[in-house]
């Protein structure tokens, strides 16, 4: 699932690719916990190539935005599909959560 990582000077950028190996959720969930633990103010998640993304990992980058938000740090979803909005807010509709997305990656640099 995760196409490649790269520390920016703010921020901690994750490339997300569909994939169909079944740890994709386990290593979505390590790659979230490493940028969790980057100490960057923002962790930008790079979603251009997914047509489809799995209820599992839309509550990791829920998960994951919790506690960035208690370090007072954003994640920040780029470039993100039509069907991945929609399974994403469907999926945590129930909750009344919400992700932060952005159109593109400088927009996710403009909150900055």
């Amino acid at each position: 699932m995760i196409a490649c990582y790269q520390l920016l000077p703010t921020s901690y950028l994750l490339a997300l690719a569909p994939t169909a190996v079944t740890t994709a959720e386990t290593e979505l969930a390590a790659h979230l916990s490493h940028a969790c633990l980057s100490g960057k103010p923002a962790v930008w998640i790079d979603c251009r190539l997914l047509e489809t993304v799995s209820p599992t990992a839309a509550w990791l980058l829920w998960a994951c935005q919790q506690r960035l938000h208690r370090r007072k740090a954003r994640l920040v979803l780029c470039q993100v599909s039509g069907a991945v909005k929609r399974t994403l807010r469907h999926t945590l509709a129930s909750t009344g959560a919400h992700l932060m997305m952005v159109p593109t990656l400088d927009d996710a640099a403009a909150l900055e």
